[in-house]
């Protein structure tokens, strides 16, 4: 192995032991950033994650971060999604490494393989569906005694499903509210869509744009 820097070889050990602590689908690799980063892994364990070894290069996410000297003001960058490992989904967590003088010299990454997390949490959504259409109809059919109320009624109604109160919703969950309003038929009604817009504080040409905008 090359000269590693005190700092990072204390690491080392860390490696194996997390790891081991996690098991099989979690992959932990320690970078050395100090030199030639075209072959930076010093360290790693349960390579097969992402088929790497001792000996391959750097990430373009820490190329990125080396770039615009992100990392000179954050010591982690934790749980992102990262879709570069086909046919995977992967969390991963980036901690890095610095010196004395506080540059930094390394990378600590964490891997974590959930794919077959996310298929049991499909299949367990899937199983716990339940679909009795008399009772959902019955439960969402509104009586009520005039246009207004009726509004007032189909609005909470898609509130309770949203689960946020309008004052603190934000422009993308305003546009998603408008949009369940919409399935539901609101705007069929004449003049709804003036009510949405003064209820939520915007204009009526804000609720038309909304309306074309795709699904967030």
């Amino acid at each position: 192995m090359k000269n590693v820097h005190p700092i990072l070889a204390s690491y080392i050990p860390v490696v194996e032991g997390l790891a081991r602590t996690f098991g099989e689908h979690c992959e932990v690799v320690l970078h050395d950033l100090t030199g030639d980063i075209s072959s930076s892994i010093i360290a790693i364990s349960n390579g097969h994650v992402s088929g790497r070894q001792i000996g391959s290069p750097v990430t373009n996410l820490a190329l990125q971060a080396l770039r615009t000297a992100k990392v000179s003001e954050e010591a982690f960058d934790l749980n992102y999604r990262n879709d570069t490992i086909k046919g995977k989904q992967i969390k991963s967590s980036s901690i890095y490494i610095k010196d004395e003088q506080g540059e930094v010299i390394g990378s600590l990454c964490i891997n974590l393989d959930i794919t077959h997390l996310a298929m049991a949490q499909s299949f367990i959504e899937s199983m716990m569906v339940i679909q009795d259409k008399r009772e959902a109809e019955k439960a969402e059919e509104n009586f009520a005694p005039t246009v207004g109320t009726l509004m007032e009624q189909m609005i909470d109604d898609c509130l309770k499903r949203t689960g946020k109160p309008i004052a603190l919703m934000q422009k993308e969950e305003k546009i998603q509210f408008i949009h369940q309003l919409d399935e539901m038929g609101l705007f069929l009604i004449k003049g709804a869509v003036q009510y949405v817009a003064d209820l939520l504080d915007i204009s009526k040409f804000t609720v038309y744009n909304y309306l074309d905008k795709k699904n967030p």
